[in-house]
């Protein structure tokens, strides 16, 4: 989850997750909106109201009781386990709703179910879960890591999938209302477009808005198509079943600070940003292994070190370096939505697989860029050589 000390972010990335995948299931365009109402004052009592809702097939309670561990492990002072959920399926006659509480242990008591409404024929289906979360002191923290998680969700540019994220902060002079970027004129991609072609534009945008912001930036994005791109993927499919497991990596690089004026001192770290079925989440174990063992020096690049923060994003560090910004994006997804995962080995075999192709691809792109350190090395005895010198095993010697 994304931090191990805020219940508030493991809690919305969890009812988040589970929409985006009712919205994959679902054979039409669908809407994912997340609603949060709050004090003007951070100091006051009154709780931060919170609507996660999506145009999806209808839900099953069962989903809500991968919650169990997070509401048992969560103060009662933070969150009291009540959710109020509202679902109806595409085929249903009504529209459903109920009191769930996680923090009751009597099974029987979990489940209160309220009043029903008709949906007179209408057809359509959707589900919206509420709760209320203690207005900690940290709230406008809460806020910013909730606009850059939402920020990260338009990275994949999912197909059929529209994202809303509105806050409102009750009792100030106006709404706070949260305005997501709009995408960018080459990202207009008809229904049929790869999801590997949609993540591209999609760190495209999320590199020219410097990572956390609504915005681009004005100056690097009429440089666009100075960035080099490198694009990898790998699948383990049962075709029996059309299931199975898929990894795209996408690796985006600026040549130097001049390519983009913004960028005007090289920075010498990448954080990863790592996806699974559609959704922002921590990096595996598996894939960081993957990372931080990968011969990056064979591909030009010199890697220092590498770490987990502690919001469970990767951190790759370089040394030497000689781009002025290095974007990487991974994301793993299974076929069909819900599916059980098999495991970790599979999900490192394929992830080292698309990431030494995305990389494989950046280098024959852009070979003049990209020389190992051994081409590196060639290249500048070729020079010596040509202007009358030539390196030996003891040093360079003029060639008369």
């Amino acid at each position: 989850m994304p931090s191990a000390s805020s219940p508030h972010r493991k809690l919305l990335h969890s009812l988040v997750y589970w929409a985006v995948q009712r919205c994959r299931m679902s054979e039409s365009p669908c809407r994912l909106t997340v609603s949060l109402k709050g004090p003007a004052e951070p100091a006051s009592p009154s709780p931060l109201r919170v609507s996660v809702s999506d145009t999806g097939v209808g839900s099953k309670l069962e989903e809500f009781l991968e919650l169990d561990d997070l509401a048992r492990e969560t103060p009662v002072e933070k969150w009291d386990g009540t959710l109020l959920i509202t679902t109806t399926g595409i085929n249903d006659e009504a529209i459903y709703r109920y009191r769930f509480n996680l923090q009751e242990e009597l099974s029987s008591a979990r489940f209160t179910k309220l009043a029903t409404t008709y949906k007179n024929h209408a057809t359509f289906s959707g589900t919206e879960v509420c709760l209320c979360l203690s207005n900690e002191a940290d709230a406008d923290d809460f806020i910013l890591w909730l606009v850059g998680f939402f920020h990260k969700i338009l990275v994949l540019r999912a197909a059929n999938l529209a994202c809303e994220l509105f806050v409102e902060q009750i009792g100030s002079a106006e709404s706070r209302n949260v305005c997501l970027p709009q995408y960018s004129d080459d990202v207009h991609h008809s229904v049929m477009a790869s999801s590997s072609d949609r993540l591209v534009c999609g760190l495209k945008d999320y590199a020219l808005s410097h990572g956390n912001t609504c915005d681009n930036c004005d100056t690097c994005t009429l440089n666009r198509d100075l960035l080099k791109i490198g694009t990898g993927a790998a699948n383990n499919v049962d075709r029996r079943k059309a299931k199975g497991l898929h990894v795209e990596v996408v690796i985006l690089i600026a040549r130097t600070a001049s390519d983009l004026s913004c960028w005007t001192v090289n920075c010498s770290s990448t954080k990863v940003l790592y996806f699974e079925d559609f959704v922002p989440c921590p990096i595996s174990q598996s894939s960081f292994d993957v990372l931080v063992s990968i011969d990056w020096q064979s591909y030009g690049f010199k890697l220092k070190g590498g770490f987990i923060d502690d919001e469970g994003n990767a951190v790759l560090e370089w040394d030497d370096m000689a781009f002025a910004r290095v974007d990487i994006a991974i994301h793993t997804y299974l076929e069909c939505a819900m599916q059980e995962c098999q495991g970790s080995q599979q999900d490192r075999h394929l992830v080292r697989k698309a990431l030494k192709s995305a990389l494989s691809h950046l280098k024959a792109d852009h070979a003049g860029d990209f020389l190992s350190c051994h081409g590196q090395r060639y290249s500048l005895s070729q020079g010596h050589m040509n202007s009358g010198w030539f390196s030996t095993g003891y040093g360079l010697k003029h060639v008369y």
